[in-house]
């Protein structure tokens, strides 16, 4: 074989393997679980968690999410992601929010729900579904 052609198939080879490396190195995990209901305001609710299963070195780098309620959302209504020790606010029932280095990447996450009102609220607060979509990437070493 040539140099010429070594040095291109060596080439071409190193391409392919740079390609490879940066596909392994950003990805998405999505998942849903069912939220519940509260019917007295100023009571948090707290869905069921989600755990993602992400590489080791994974950092999370945007969410999106979408919450489906059984009625419209009452005025009064605010949103938090969690995880165990860090929480960040949801302007809305869908949407998506870069986060670098805001949550740890490996869960578990739950969202909590408030509804800033006192005495009972009708009609109640019921969630039906939360779904969260994580876009995590393994940072360069």
């Amino acid at each position: 074989m040539k140099s010429g052609a070594l040095t291109g198939l060596i080439l071409l080879l190193a391409a392919s393997l740079s390609s490879q490396a940066a596909s392994v190195a950003y990805g998405s995990w999505s998942s849903f679980s069912v939220g519940g209901t509260v019917s007295v305001g100023n009571q948090p609710l707290s869905s069921r968690p989600l755990a993602p299963l992400l590489p080791p070195a994974a950092a999370i780098n945007r969410v999106a999410w979408r919450i489906t309620l059984l009625s419209p959302a009452p005025p009064a209504l605010t949103i938090k992601l969690c995880s165990q020790d860090k929480c960040i606010y949801l302007e809305s029932l869908a949407g998506q929010k870069n986060v670098d280095a805001l949550l740890p990447a490996h869960g578990p996450f739950h969202f909590v729900y408030t509804v800033n009102h006192q005495g009972q609220l009708i009609p109640p607060l019921n969630v039906v579904k939360n779904q969260l979509t994580i876009d995590w990437k393994i940072p360069a070493p």
